[in-house]
């Protein structure tokens, strides 16, 4: 202690030797002045201005997201099929992508929320000096004098450290809730991923079978577009040799050039349809790949095993918007809960060691614990305020799940209205394209018996391309309807868990869920029928009848009908342990 009392009386006397020309050289109103200026130039560093990419900077950012968006993609090989092509956009599509990284942000958001709750252990170390002794006396209360001599009990530099363990139980409380409630986000992503899915599938479905048709008919179009080009060169030759009348030759070229427009159109259609088909695949929109053609002879109507209240029932359980709405009222559930337990008092318990490089100490090392309870005692008043505010916001969850409820079974209505109308549109396109094919036919034959005109006969075939072009679209349309129903009915033909994501596993995975779809091995939960469902199915049935025979019920199917929908009531505070399995 001797010898440490002793370096500090050197220190500070060689330190006040040193000090005493610039203390005299930097007064007090100068040294003021001095830290005013540096805290100003410190601030003027600070200060932020707005730089803009330049175009260098842009058209490299512009090649490099390029390269990215087409990188790691299997090429494409021979005819794209269906599953194919649903496969390669599940994998490939930009937006499921970003489905996908917010779900794994969601994921990651839990795991960090779950490492709240453990307690905190802080390590703290410090190096304090100043530039003079950290001296003082004592006065005499009685007197007034002073009683004691200047002295000090600190050296001049110290160095400090400490670790400390601490855990407050009200932060472990509210942590653990907002780790449920990452959690139940975590679960929501996932349902928002399904819908972007189901959304995706869909668009591909449609485009799919608007570019297959298309391109089946891409033959016969050609075709029927050169000969009527030739047809109107032919036209415009005879008028300037006037082997024709003027009025005869301009008409001729007038139903020439609406034929020729029209043929142009439906050979566009191929185009735009690969088009969308290739943004929908992540491919090039310029891409170069052919499709699958369905023969004529499979354009038939899709069956449909499931029932209009069947497709209800598995739609209030499986859709992704309702489980969204689900794991969104388990969340208003816990915000009640955390903001009631924010009001309460909170008890922090701590340990720690501590160490202090003061010579003057007489421990310099030393171990503490302690509890500490702390709480605004005001805090019950707004007790009462923030539970109504919270059961408020419970009723507001639970009314939009019901009001998504209520929009999804419209949208299955609404759905299966659509598919039942398409279903009749084809069944009538495909009696014109085969009346129409009938006339083509005889016109054809009497051109070649030279009984009819070259523009009768292109008319005719014009007209035939054109019916067929219809009853094709109404097929796609048909098409667009089944993966709309099963859209609505939350219907995933993604497998829930894919072991091998190659295109070929995925596709494959894809056809065999799609068959078990169609074939109705999708369990059907028991729900019941709200009332008015008989009287909305028959007029269904009548409308299905002419493509195909109406499943008959099963027995499970007749009882289930009878029973009603279960109507949930009451406050949804006492109801937390029912809203944590409600969903799954």
């Amino acid at each position: 202690m001797n010898n440490f009392n002793t370096m500090g009386t050197l220190s500070v006397t060689h330190f006040t030797s040193v000090s005493a020309p610039v203390q005299a050289a930097f007064s007090a109103p100068r040294r003021l002045s001095l830290a005013v200026a540096l805290a100003c130039s410190l601030l003027a560093g600070c200060a932020v201005t707005p730089e803009a990419m330049t175009p260098a900077e842009q058209v490299t950012q512009a090649m490099t997201d390029r390269t990215q968006m087409f990188s790691d993609q299997e090429p494409v090989r021979g005819n794209i099929t269906l599953d194919e092509a649903i496969a390669r956009a599940l994998k490939y599509n930009l937006q499921q992508r970003v489905a996908l990284m917010e779900q794994a942000m969601q994921d990651d958001l839990r795991s960090v929320a779950s490492l709240d709750m453990l307690p905190k252990l802080a390590a703290r170390a410090g190096l304090q000096t100043r530039d003079n002794v950290a001296g003082s006396s004592s006065q005499s209360v009685t007197t007034g004098q002073q009683s004691l001599e200047s002295s000090t009990s600190q050296d001049q530099t110290t160095r400090t450290a400490d670790l400390t363990m601490s855990w407050n139980v009200l932060d472990f409380g509210i942590s653990y809730m907002n780790a449920h409630m990452q959690a139940n986000k975590t679960l929501a992503a996932e349902e928002r991923r399904r819908k972007v899915v189901a959304d995706i599938t869909r668009q591909v479905r449609t485009a799919w079978w608007e570019a297959a048709t298309a391109q089946r008919l891409k033959p016969e179009v050609t075709r029927a577009l050169g000969e009527a080009k030739r047809s109107l060169e032919y036209a415009r030759a005879t008028e300037l040799e006037r082997l024709l009348p003027p009025v005869e030759s301009l008409r001729f070229q007038k139903n020439m050039l609406e034929m020729v427009r029209q043929l142009e159109v439906v050979d566009s259609d191929l185009a735009l349809a690969k088009a969308r088909l290739s943004s929908l695949m992540n491919l090039p929109p310029a891409s170069d790949f052919s499709l699958v053609v369905p023969a004529e002879s499979s354009m038939v109507a899709p069956k449909m095993s499931y029932t209009l209240g069947d497709l209800e029932n598995i739609s209030m359980v499986r859709r992704p918007e309702i489980r969204e709405e689900s794991y969104e009222a388990r969340n208003a559930v816990l915000e009640t809960r955390r903001s009631l337990l924010r009001l309460m008092p909170g008890a922090t318990l701590f340990a720690g060691v501590n160490g202090d490089s003061n010579s003057y100490l007489v421990n310099h090392g030393w171990a503490s614990a302690g509890v500490q309870v702390s709480g605004n005692l005001l805090n019950v008043l707004a007790w009462s305020s923030v539970k109504r505010a919270g059961e408020s916001a419970e009723q507001v969850a639970e009314a939009r799940r019901q009001a998504m409820r209520m929009a999804v079974m419209a949208q299955v209505n609404v759905s299966w209205q659509e598919y039942l109308s398409s279903v009749q549109m084809f069944n009538r396109y495909q009696e014109l394209a085969r009346v129409q094919q009938g006339i083509y036919q005889q016109t054809d034959l009497s051109y070649r018996n030279q009984a009819a005109t070259q523009m009768e006969q292109i008319r005719v075939s014009t007209e035939t391309i054109l019916t067929t072009r219809a009853r094709d679209r109404s097929f796609a349309v048909m098409q667009n309807a089944v993966g709309s129903i099963w859209q609505a009915a939350g219907l995933d033909i993604l497998p829930d868990r894919v072991n091998d994501t190659s295109l070929a596993a995925l596709s494959s995975s894809i056809n065999s869920t799609s068959k078990q779809i169609e074939n109705g091995a999708i369990a059907v939960p028991a729900l019941g029928a709200p009332t008015g469902n008989v009287t909305t199915a028959a007029p269904s049935a009548a409308l299905l009848a002419a493509s195909r025979p109406a499943p008959a019920p099963t027995p499970a199917q007749q009882a289930v009908s009878s029973q009603p929908y279960a109507v949930s009531s009451g406050n949804m505070w006492d109801s937390y342990s029912s809203l944590s399995g409600g969903a799954q």
